[in-house]
């Protein structure tokens, strides 16, 4: 797909998003907020684990690790954005670019900033420089949950069903102009 702007898209976000949410680049000194949302995904194997907290940060440090790799491996360019909502840290945003175009790796909101269009706001904002860069966007999410319906409706068509996941890709949209006939 042709692009029409050299920069990379990913690093203009920051300066896309208007209002309450904003993101940045992490910094090492997110580390122990990136861990506290890496928890709040994990909430059932931590219950499993029980009180010890000791314990319950191996887990979240080794999972984190594992995790990290992951997308390291899958996604070498990967950038990882703090969200913010009114400066406050209130969730992260990962994100890869390349030939084939932008992926969402992933979007996890604290769920005390949960429903307050952070999410919204981030991949809207996300999209419509897509769109404006002629770029198709790219994420995975499971079957059953239900925020793949939300995609679809921001016009993600499923491309592939693997497993518990299925891909979803949204070609970029063209807007046209009413032009006046003289």
């Amino acid at each position: 797909m042709m692009r029409l702007h050299a920069s990379k898209l990913i690093l203009r976000l920051p300066a896309a998003l208007k209002g309450a949410w904003q993101c940045a680049p992490a910094s090492a000194g997110d580390q122990a907020f990136l861990g506290e949302v890496f928890a709040s995904t994990r909430s059932i194997e931590l219950d499993l684990l029980g009180p010890d907290a000791g314990m319950r940060e191996v887990f979240i440090r080794t999972q984190m690790l594992a995790q990290r790799r992951s997308v390291e491996l899958h996604y070498p360019a990967a950038i990882e954005l703090i969200l913010r909502h009114h400066g406050q840290p209130a969730g992260r945003l990962w994100l890869h670019e390349d030939g084939d175009g932008l992926r969402v790796v992933d979007i996890t909101v604290l769920p005390a900033f949960q429903r307050m269009g952070g999410a919204s706001a981030c991949l809207l904002a996300l999209l419509q420089l897509a769109d404006a860069d002629g770029v198709a966007t790219h994420l995975h999410v499971m079957r059953d949950n239900p925020i793949r319906h939300w995609y679809a409706r921001l016009g993600f068509e499923t491309t592939t069903v693997s497993g518990l996941h299925q891909a979803m890709t949204r070609i970029p949209t063209v807007q046209e102009y009413e032009h006046e006939q003289t």
